[in-house]
């Protein structure tokens, strides 16, 4: 049974021959109604305390467990953004290594085509060559014969003069 102050206080007892002084005993009941009532406030502003204690608790739970939902988004998103730049980093990498291998292959066919073409102009230096030096033999060859043409158009005119001459 839950007694409250006020119930301390209107308490009631029989009354028997040689029993207690009932002043007394009205003023000690009334002593720990007050006891009792004073025990009961201060009950009740703990019981108040404990119910804000627990409101500040049950905020601090609640910005404790967004703190860590936050953290732990933050984190993801850390681990996406660097996943996404190495596979980002691979692609650029991959890029340029196809990019350098095209440059490659490219400046390779150029000097294989600058190697031909160096061929090309040697057989061609080679071919002039020997066209040149048969075309001196010739003109040579066409000097000699033209010489020994005066010579015997020369002699052909000398001996009509001399013919004229003598006779």
């Amino acid at each position: 049974m839950k007694l409250t102050p006020t119930d301390v206080q209107r308490q009631s007892f029989g009354k028997r021959f040689r029993g207690f002084d009932p002043d007394e005993w009205r003023a000690y009941l009334a002593a720990v109604a007050e006891e009792m009532a004073a025990l009961q406030r201060e009950k009740d502003a703990t019981e108040q305390q404990l119910r804000h204690l627990e409101l500040i608790v049950n905020e601090h739970r609640e910005r404790e467990a967004i703190l860590k939902n936050t953290l732990l988004t933050a984190q993801k998103a850390a681990e996406d953004i660097r996943e996404n730049a190495h596979r980002e980093a691979d692609t650029v990498v991959k890029q340029a290594e196809m990019q350098g291998d095209r440059l490659l292959d490219l400046a390779q066919n150029r000097a294989h085509e600058v190697e031909r073409g160096i061929l090309e102009l040697r057989g061609h230096r080679t071919a002039l060559r020997t066209d040149i030096r048969a075309l001196v033999t010739r003109l040579t060859h066409l000097l000699d014969l033209q010489e020994e043409a005066e010579v015997e158009d020369n002699l052909r005119f000398l001996s009509a003069a001399r013919r004229r001459a003598a006779g």
